[in-house]
């Protein structure tokens, strides 16, 4: 399962166990601390999600509906949750938000790195680049907004971030571009995408140098 799958199959084993606001904590506790451990790690994460006498009573029975959940097909899972759970409050203040001009050009760049690929590479880079997020040291409501726009929980990235960032984010993507489609294809996609965002960052006075 990718990053997205198993959010999917967290959502799908405990949406019958938690409301909204316990839902949506969950999958933030699940993404920040547990998505990148192995599957016998869930017994503490559910342990965390049980904050009541009644949840900690089904503890077990959650943890099964998860690990039940983890090995069902996709089909089989429910929807990405993640316009259901977004409070209605932070869904405005996302619609509101403006990225800055460097910020805007390494989304269009990045955009267009990750079109140069079919969905299952594309979903390979996007975990990669999800799985060395901390290794950037963001302030952690930062790392949130970067995880949940890289992970395809969200639709817009809704954080603007430094130019060292987003340098970092960039040298990564290539990176595991190589990984995938070797360096030379990896060259020719990567100036393609500087070329179709070009005009852009001209336009945002934005030097594409600064990402490389």
């Amino acid at each position: 399962m990718n990053l997205v799958q198993r959010r999917r199959a967290i959502y799908t084993g405990l949406r019958p166990f938690l409301g909204d606001e316990d839902l949506r904590y969950a999958l933030m506790l699940w993404e920040s601390e547990f998505s990148n451990k192995p599957k016998f790690a869930l017994n503490v994460f559910i342990a965390r999600c049980c904050s009541t006498e009644a949840l900690k009573e089904k503890r077990a029975e959650m943890l099964r509906a998860v690990i039940h959940a983890m090995d069902l097909p996709d089909e089989q899972l429910l929807p990405e949750p993640r316009e259901l759970l977004k409070p209605a409050g932070e869904a405005r203040a996302e619609a509101g938000h403006a990225l800055n001009d460097v910020t805007a050009i390494f989304v269009a760049l990045l955009t267009a790195m990750l079109k140069k690929h079919d969905y299952t590479t594309q979903s390979g880079i996007r975990n990669f680049l999800v799985d060395n997020l901390q290794k950037l040291k963001l302030e952690p409501r930062s790392e949130q907004r970067l995880r949940a726009w890289l992970s395809g929980q969200s639709s817009q990235l809704t954080a603007d971030f430094s130019i060292g960032v987003l340098q970092k984010l960039v040298n990564l993507a290539y990176v595991v571009m190589c990984q995938y489609i070797g360096p030379v294809k990896a060259d020719q996609h990567l100036a393609q995408s500087l070329k179709e965002v070009e005009a852009e960052a001209q336009a945002r006075k934005v030097s594409l140098a600064d990402f490389l």
